[in-house]
């Protein structure tokens, strides 16, 4: 199996940028629009089996123009938002490991799923296939805008 983790297009920031739940309703500029719609022109032979979202606006928005060639189903999992004000560094580890474990006893190992989600959440899938707990030292990724990561399943990196 093959999981890509895709952070989202180029986010339009907005005034409300500082409230954690306005901040959901931040959607993708004219350039992040380009390049998702380049990016699903790039992979439009890729067999791609599902997208899988954060439920924020800008993933949402830039999983379906990446789902154009494919028509494939989009789920959203509420795991693959960002840190929450209140939470800490390894529980959104956490969280994020437990929604790649569940994508993995769901999907077959021919299929190729795309997580499209936020920046911060690659540090988790690099947790997961390196298997590193997940803690507050933990250092943090950051992914850059339409940035694919390819994970494949088969053993985790390093057992």
């Amino acid at each position: 199996m093959k999981i890509v983790y895709m952070h989202h297009a180029e986010r339009a920031i907005g005034e409300n940028h500082s409230d954690p739940e306005l901040r959901q309703l931040e959607d993708i500029t004219e350039v992040g629009i380009k390049s998702a719609e380049l990016l699903a022109e790039r992979i439009k032979n890729q067999n791609i089996t599902a997208i899988v979202t954060s439920p924020y606006l800008r993933c949402k928005h830039t999983a379906e123009i990446i789902n154009k060639y494919h028509n494939v189903p989009i789920i959203e999992d509420e795991r693959f938002n960002e840190m929450g004000w209140k939470e800490e560094w390894k529980d959104l580890l956490k969280r994020n490991m437990e929604a790649i474990d569940d994508i993995y006893n769901k999907y077959n190992e021919e299929d190729t799923i795309i997580c499209v989600t936020s920046g911060v959440n690659l540090s988790a899938f690099v947790c997961y296939f390196y298997n590193i707990e997940p803690t507050n030292d933990v250092p943090w990724c950051q992914g850059g805008d339409i940035s694919p990561v390819n994970f494949t399943k088969g053993k985790k990196m390093l057992d």
